[in-house]
């Protein structure tokens, strides 16, 4: 199972369009923002984040996002790393009530929610992970062959990725950290429910947010996702769409230092976690 394909194939168009990008950017306007539909202060306490995060994304929140701000309304199913990265340094340090409505997935999951103070999953909210950028997937790409661009620009990546985590005390196994060479992170135990050879996603449930996002008031959740969209049909439809339940799985006590240990052997037996 690759658990970081979609972010593979986002990465590749993401860099793709960029390239492409570079010879019409004097015919671009210099102040691209994502719509008010997506991007707004919608009192002065709650900024809205909704729809797909990219570079006018990241913009917007610049240029809207207010210091009063207290609440997030968020409904994305993720996007850039850098520049989910760069809207989430507007919200370091601050502690802000983070409500998922909808979905918060992949980018807005990795980076928004460990920022949180106080976590609120809406009845019928999704919050799903799929990883980020480490040297296991740098690893994967230069293996496959891909572009040596692409491969650096990664590299970059996962470096910026690394940088922020840390930074901000962010669980490895909140972002199924792995190192070169290590099929899965470390940094997590437990069983995936419905786990197969075609998963690559996981719902987050309320034991591993609680685990996971240890400075986070997480609000209950679980009846509400147990009532809707993990119980029984829609969790089989989740399970065709390549999407497991995280189950019993938690963070673990290992930290940084302890996942990215230059000294660790490479013949370490395997993690507890099983997929």
């Amino acid at each position: 199972m690759n658990e970081h394909r979609p972010f593979i194939i986002n990465l590749m168009m993401h860099w793709t369009c960029l390239l492409m990008a570079v010879a019409l950017t004097s015919a671009l306007p210099a102040t691209a923002h994502a719509d008010d539909e997506h991007c707004r202060q919608d009192s002065p306490t709650v900024f809205v984040i909704q729809g797909e995060i990219d570079d006018a994304m990241a913009a917007c929140v610049k240029a809207r996002f207010q210091p009063s701000t207290t609440e997030l309304l968020l409904d994305s199913r993720g996007g850039s790393v850098e520049a989910a990265i760069t809207i989430a340094q507007h919200f370091e340090g601050h502690g802000l009530a983070m409500r998922v409505r909808n979905e918060c997935s992949s980018s807005c999951a990795n980076y928004f929610l460990p920022l949180a103070g106080q976590l609120i999953v809406e009845p019928g909210a999704l919050i799903v992970i799929h990883g980020g950028a480490d040297p296991m997937l740098v690893k994967e790409m230069r293996d496959e062959g891909e572009p040596e661009l692409v491969v650096a620009a990664l590299s970059q990546l996962a470096e910026l990725q690394l940088d922020f985590a840390r930074r901000n005390a962010i669980h490895p196994g909140w972002l199924l950290y792995r190192q070169a060479g290590r099929a899965t992170t470390d940094a997590l135990d437990g069983v995936w429910e419905g786990s197969s050879a075609s998963t690559h996603a996981y719902v987050v449930e309320e034991k591993m947010a609680r685990s996971c996002l240890g400075g986070v008031e997480v609000l209950p959740f679980q009846d509400a996702l147990n009532r809707g969209p993990l119980q029984p049909s829609r969790a089989q439809k989740l399970h065709q769409q390549g999407v497991a339940r995280s189950a019993s799985v938690v963070c673990n006590s290992m930290d940084w230092e302890d996942v990215i240990a230059p000294t660790r052997s490479a013949l370490s037996p395997p993690p507890a976690l099983h997929q």
